[in-house]
């Protein structure tokens, strides 16, 4: 079959078709048709705003019905989980948004025509500081506005036709929802995988909350609010991810590659060959509480090392630390480094012969 010949048929299925005339000159002549619902089966020349308002009636309940008829649950296909980052109600869709879910939407109606069962859900990521000062400088509940502000969007989500399983939405805010995030921190935490610590944030000192590095624009402001961010300590709550990264790493072996996300999530966990020293802090002949991990790929190596040394944002010049004074007043500024101080260290964990380390600042 002609390849021309075979898009036309594909395409007369759809929206249009194509007609060929054949002329002694052997020259084709390609005439464009409407076939969907117009009266006279003729296509306008100029596509206005009202014939694209008559199209998208036409195709939207149409759509829906197709949707509905390849969501019916059934066993017996293969099944596909395509899940969007969840949009922050903040009242108003924009194109990032219609971006992003109109290519969801457009691989979720893929697979369906692959014959799979498709599971596209929605949701609403609702918790958080932003949706409270935004009702307070609104003068409103954070609850309704919030609520409010799912009810339009929705509303501008299937105006979109986009097919999304409603049946499966939820509301990050919502007790039904964070129950479980409750429990699964409770399982972490029992099993002793969640813990407390220090670590430099990005702060914004307007919403008066942390902000991730892609939230920070190229002038170090925050993309909310435009106040500059400020870097500071705070102590939060860690997952220890780093526990499963050596399974995590050798099992991307058994994926596919896929424009360098291999590579991307290889360089996200990091090297896995080597392993945390814990030293023990001692100053002024007194042995503190304190302790300073020190990551080597050459553990084996330990018993010759010399010093250990820390960056100037390390936690000990800018944490709740007790020796952030004593380490502050020995850090010379523009000289690459600090005064000749000496601290006894020594790894926690015993070795069969304890050694004590001499760790210069």
């Amino acid at each position: 079959m002609h390849p021309v010949l075979g898009l036309s048929r594909f395409c007369s299925h759809y929206l249009v078709y194509w007609t060929k005339t054949w002329r002694l000159t052997r020259t084709v002549q390609w005439a464009l048709v409407r076939r969907i619902y117009s009266e006279t089966g003729k296509w306008e020349r100029d596509y206005r705003e009202q014939t694209r308002k008559q199209v998208e009636g036409w195709w939207r309940p149409r759509i829906k019905e197709q949707f509905h008829k390849l969501s019916k649950k059934d066993d017996s296909r293969p099944k596909f989980y395509a899940l969007s980052m969840f949009p922050y109600p903040s009242g108003n869709l924009h194109m990032g948004h219609v971006r992003v879910y109109t290519i969801s939407d457009v691989i979720a109606h893929f697979q369906r025509m692959q014959g799979k069962q498709v599971l596209n859900p929605m949701g609403w990521d609702a918790f958080g500081l932003p949706a409270e000062n935004a009702a307070i400088e609104r003068g409103l509940d954070p609850e309704e506005w919030t609520k409010s502000n799912i009810v339009h969007m929705r509303e501008q989500l299937l105006n979109l036709g986009l097919c999304f399983n409603w049946e499966q939405e939820i509301t990050t805010c919502q007790p039904d929802y964070y129950r479980w995030t409750q429990y699964l921190f409770v399982k972490l935490y029992e099993a002793g995988l969640a813990y407390q610590k220090e670590a430099l944030v990005n702060w914004d000192p307007v919403d008066q909350t942390v902000l991730a590095d892609e939230q920070v624009d190229e002038n170090g402001c925050s993309w909310r609010s435009g106040a500059k961010v400020e870097h500071k300590y705070l102590k939060q709550w860690f997952i220890k991810t780093t526990n499963f990264a050596k399974p995590l790493l050798d099992s991307l072996d058994d994926l596919p590659s896929w424009y360098g996300v291999k590579a991307m999530q290889a360089n996200w966990i990091g090297d896995c060959s080597g392993c945390y020293f814990d030293f023990q802090l001692k100053v002024g002949g007194i042995l503190g509480a304190e302790k300073v991990s020190a990551y080597t790929p050459t553990p084996e190596a330990i018993y010759g090392a010399s010093y250990l040394s820390i960056l100037p944002s390390h936690w000990l010049l800018h944490g709740e630390s007790k020796l952030r004074e004593v380490f502050q007043r020995k850090f010379v500024s523009g000289n690459g480094g600090w005064r000749s101080t000496v601290l006894l260290m020594w790894p926690i964990h015993s070795y069969h012969r304890r050694r004590r380390a001499i760790i210069k600042f």
